[in-house]
């Protein structure tokens, strides 16, 4: 399952893209190789994040990367692997809320898909490559939408505040998996 077929149209959105100079089944290991520990910066700022929840006593975002590779550990679940072509995981959260918000319910693709409880936002994240002679373009895209108004104004708040970081988490993703990738 593709992420149009998820999350077909989207409140909040972005896209990053980034031309690996190395095979696409190279930048595809290297995309399954990526662990948490590899990005310092995301795990800064999923610490920032992760205060609120510090200080209650929740347990933090950033614990759920562990030491595994980061779609092993991903804070929203892989939905959908199609092995050389694309990765998507999706799920549903309250992140406007300092310490996370409710217990989010486990969903498949297609409940997620179909998914109106009020007071969530659905997202939906994947990471594609494409063949382009012997170069692989990488692309992430990431898409949020609400479940009602209230939760798309409180989400649109929040985005405000987090999405120039959302972006350089993503950069520095598809970066780390393009120095990966080149080397081998």
């Amino acid at each position: 399952m593709n992420l149009d077929e998820i999350l077909p149209s989207s409140d909040f959105s972005e896209r990053h893209e980034r031309l690996v100079k190395a095979t696409p089944d190279a930048t595809w290991q290297a995309m399954l190789d990526l662990r948490a520990d590899d990005a310092i910066l995301t795990r800064l700022l999923m610490g920032i994040r992760s205060l609120p929840a510090l200080l209650t006593g929740r347990k933090l975002l950033s614990d759920r990367t562990g030491s595994g590779t980061f779609l092993e550990n991903s804070p929203i679940p892989v939905l959908s692997l199609m092995p050389g072509v694309a990765a998507v995981a999706g799920g549903v959260l309250q992140p406007w809320k300092l310490t996370g918000g409710g217990q989010a319910p486990k969903l498949d693709a297609s409940e997620l898909a179909r998914f109106d409880d009020p007071g969530w936002v659905k997202c939906g994240m994947d990471f594609r490559l494409e063949e382009l002679f012997c170069n692989a373009p990488a692309t992430t895209e990431t898409r949020i939408t609400a479940t009602d108004d209230e939760s798309r104004r409180r989400f649109g708040r929040y985005w405000l505040v987090v999405r120039p970081g959302s972006g350089l988490i993503r950069r520095e993703f598809l970066g780390i998996i393009a120095r990966k990738a080149e080397q081998s």
